[in-house]
């Protein structure tokens, strides 16, 4: 919960004026940053869909509504 609203408008407006970065320079990093974790060993293989129905299964335990669990 914020509690002093103009100091988080004013640190807001800061930050959006500090951020100078065009579109190119974040792809670019996005870019990098995806190559540095293929060199560590993340995203194995050329298939991106390796994997997939893993995470899928993961998703959709993680999103399930457990308010009211079946009896």
């Amino acid at each position: 919960m914020i509690t002093n609203l103009d100091k988080y408008e004013e640190f807001d407006r800061w930050s959006r004026a500090a951020d100078h970065l065009t579109i190119e320079m974040k792809f670019r990093i996005l870019d990098s940053l995806y190559e540095e974790a293929r060199h560590f060993g993340h995203f194995k293989g050329d298939d991106l869909l390796e994997g997939i129905e893993d995470d899928i299964r993961l998703a959709a335990m993680l999103n399930s509504d457990v308010s009211n669990p079946p009896r």
